[in-house]
């Protein structure tokens, strides 16, 4: 039995005896809180685009979208369809005439391509005779066939992009009006397409039909948002709720924990509705987070309340006197949790910045809700007490005094450090877009697939300027632009290049009779413009260069295809292409532009902005520590504890993973806030204990006695409940929940281990 700590009277005694007299009100307030803030959720809104990633003023998405104003922009469909066998074949390549005719059918398309329509040019006379390779309505021959096999195979436009080199897969892209002049919603024109995927592969029994593009990626943003909203938080819910029933033993405990839980995750999504945030993979887990947070303030109130009803105390006295002793505690610590989340702010990606603002306010709620719900149900509610699954007090002081007795504790900690700092240099940033998603999403396996059969899933881009006075014709500017094309089609993991310079050739071959030698480009202004002009005209109707120059003829687009690579590699090929530019050709150099090299500098950005919030979070925690303790040295010594879980955790993902992604660069300072919860606990109940005249290891025995149950309970919740996010589909989630239960099982470990012996070693 542990002996009752006599008290004066404090401002936690006043308002513990105000909420317990007035448990009925103070649930009604609760209760009306909770409604405000879950009015919030008719307003609930999913988004279907990967660029909410980045804020309005993002450098690397300005100058995407700066880059899609000067050439035609559109939203992308690529269509793959592939073989164990070759395909330009007689019949399919029929099949595939029908295909592009059929996707001219669909809403809002702007333009479609596949090796059916490409426009194959040949002179005549001294005319440029421009017409699909395969005829419309026509049969074609095998020798037909055999043709068109050659041409394509030896086109540089075409190979690699939409056709493989064997000839076992084909592609048909589709370009679609932008989103914001669309008729149809994007999730509506993904069905469109899905709808004709499904088709079309039911009229080809020996051929995969394999669809991805932009837009699907978009849906499948909203898919996964969906699916970790509707499975891992309830997941979560029932693993918490089923842990806090073994380790507490007492139902009107858990049941108030219960009321408590779901109200603060209410609270979250209605937050996130009032403050018109549209919830993607990263917000949507919000409500988990804040679900195995507020649990734990529910733990200390409710063990210690059972601790006293053990005790031989009545429900009243044990609810007023459990209140009295924690409220400043778990006061402190959900304020510091609600800091380290709210300094997400700092991160340069607004849905992570915004899950720290909602998670914030859903802690808060959880805090306030713990204080008006948990007295009305402790000393009211029917209860059944059990004998519960939890480490007992005697084995909690056993541990107190192995810690304060072990001479090695601070050289193993030290070693630890030395090991997780090597783990750190292995640490490797790796954004995708679409390899945040895992095997579980069509829109991944499907896009894997026509990257290992057709086409590369990562592009860059250049926007290159002719130089003043010139057009994009300009001979000089042409073998810049040549020479540049060449470098590029030499990087590892380049599978195509579009380039005007390819074009240009083919047009001078095709003025040239064909001649294999005319595969150059023309050595004037003149030539190489009207031969464009000539090929523009004799286009069939959609059909233009818009993608390529801009309107004026001044400007260029080169587009670089990657395979097989990572958010990294794409970001060391945007900078090896921009200081080959910068060397070599510095009348064109310019910015690579796209949505990996975005990501990639995104994460690296975020990274940098987080070390400020990082130490925000560490001067304010720190501040409300020593303020709290009103003990300076007793504050800092708690910085130990709190700082090294991160290091330790973040270099084991180093040994072990390796990879980071944006979800990792806000782990550290999340879960700074996190972390001291338990230091908290620790330093507040031992220096009140050393006030009473205790010893150092009488106190801390004490100490470990009093809530060092509580900190083993509410750390396996958190660790379960983060954890969990390592069953979702999208890689930031996976990080941010692997990460962040690491470190709150180091957390734990320093506190309970390495704590002790920091007090003995200061002598505090």
């Amino acid at each position: 039995m542990i002996p009752r700590q006599k008290r004066s009277s404090t401002f936690s005694d006043y308002l513990a005896r105000v909420l317990v007299q007035n448990d009925f009100a103070s649930f009604a307030a609760g209760l009306l809180i909770l409604l405000f803030a879950g009015l919030g959720l008719q307003w609930l809104v999913f988004s279907t685009d990967n660029r909410d990633f980045f804020g309005t003023n993002n450098p690397e998405l300005q100058a995407v979208e700066h880059l899609e104003d000067v050439y035609a922009q559109s939203d992308i469909l690529l269509f793959a369809f592939v073989a164990d066998h070759d395909l330009c074949t007689p019949s399919f390549l029929q099949d595939l005439s029908r295909f592009t005719d059929d996707a001219w059918l669909m809403p809002d398309v702007l333009r479609v391509e596949s090796i059916a329509n490409f426009n194959h040019s040949y002179s005549e006379n001294d005319d440029i005779i421009v017409e699909t390779l395969v005829p419309e309505g026509g049969n074609l021959t095998e020798e037909d066939a055999q043709r068109i096999r050659d041409i394509v195979l030896n086109t540089d436009e075409l190979v690699n992009l939409l056709v493989s080199p064997n000839c076992h897969a084909l592609g048909l892209f589709v370009d679609l009006i932008p989103k914001d002049l669309a008729a149809l919603p994007r999730s509506e024109m993904a069905k469109v397409a899905q709808e004709m995927q499904a088709q079309w592969q039911a009229s080809l029994p020996n051929v995969s039909v394999h669809l991805t593009g932009d837009l699907l990626g978009g849906v499948a943003i909203n898919e996964a948002a969906l699916r970790d909203l509707t499975s891992l938080i309830p997941l979560a819910f029932a693993s918490v709720m089923l842990l806090m029933v073994l380790g507490f033993g007492t139902l009107s405990g858990w049941l108030g924990t219960v009321l408590v839980t779901l109200g603060g995750t209410v609270a979250t999504l209605g937050f996130a509705g009032w403050l018109g945030i549209a919830l993607i993979p990263a917000t949507a887990i919000s409500p988990l987070a804040v679900m195995v947070l507020i649990t734990a303030s529910c733990v200390h109130i409710v063990l210690g309340w059972t601790r006293r009803i053990a005790n031989g105390d009545n429900r009243f006295e044990a609810t007023q006197d459990t209140f009295a002793e924690n409220l400043a505690a778990i006061s402190v610590t959900n304020l510091t949790t609600a800091i380290g989340f709210l300094c997400l702010n700092f991160s340069e990606s607004p849905p992570l910045a915004q899950m720290g603002t909602i998670v914030c306010l859903g802690i808060l709620v959880g805090w306030v809700l713990t204080a008006l719900f948990l007295p009305l149900i402790l000393c009211r509610a029917p209860d059944r007490q059990f004998r519960p699954l939890r480490i007992s007090p005697d084995a909690m002081a056993r541990l107190a005094r192995f810690a304060l007795n072990q001479r090695g504790v601070l050289t193993t900690f030290v070693l630890l450090l030395v090991i997780s700092i090597g783990g750190l240099t292995q640490l490797r940033f790796n954004d995708s877009a679409l390899r945040y998603f895992d095997e579980s999403f069509t829109f991944r396996t499907d896009s894997d697939a026509i990257e290992e059969s057709l086409t590369g899933m990562e592009t860059v881009q250049f926007s290159l300027q002719a130089g003043p006075g010139e057009s994009v014709f300009a001979p000089e500017f042409l073998g810049r632009v040549e020479r540049f094309t060449d470098w590029l089609h030499a990087q590892e993991g380049v599978v195509f290049v579009g380039s005007v310079t390819d074009v240009l050739k083919r047009l001078n071959q095709t003025l040239n009779g064909g001649d294999p030698d005319a595969y150059v480009l023309a050595d004037s202004q003149e030539a190489n413009a009207q031969a464009m002009m000539l090929y523009e005209l004799s286009l069939p109707m959609g059909m233009n260069m818009n993608k390529v120059l801009d309107i004026d003829r001044t400007s260029t687009r080169l587009l670089a295809v990657l395979s097989g690579v990572d958010g990294q590699d794409v970001a060391l090929f945007a900078r090896d292409a921009e200081a080959w530019l910068r060397e070599n050709e510095p009348k064109i150099a310019t910015q690579a532009v796209g949505m990996g090299v975005a990501f990639s500098k995104l994460t690296q950005r975020n990274n940098q902005a987080m070390i400020y919030g990082m130490l925000t979070v560490m001067v304010l925690v720190s501040v409300l520590m020593i303020a709290t303790l009103r003990d300076v040295k007793l504050g800092l010594i708690s910085l130990v504890p709190n700082v090294l879980p991160a290091i330790l955790g973040f270099g084991i993902w180093g040994w072990w993973v390796g990879d980071v992604n944006l979800g990792s660069t806000v782990v550290t300072t999340m879960t700074f806030g996190i972390v001291v919860d338990d230091t908290v606990h620790i330093l507040m109940h031992y220096q009140r204990h050393r006030k009473t005249g205790m010893t150092r290891d009488e106190a801390l025995e004490l100490t470990f006695r009093t809530v060092g149950t509580a900190l083993m309970v509410t750390s396996i919740a958190i660790c379960s409940g983060f954890f969990i996010m390592t069953l979702s589909g999208f890689a930031i989630n996976q990080h941010l929940g692997g990460l962040t239960a690491c470190i709150i099982v180091l957390a734990l470990m320093t506190d309970l281990i390495l704590l002790p012996a920091l007090l003995k070693r200061t002598n505090l």
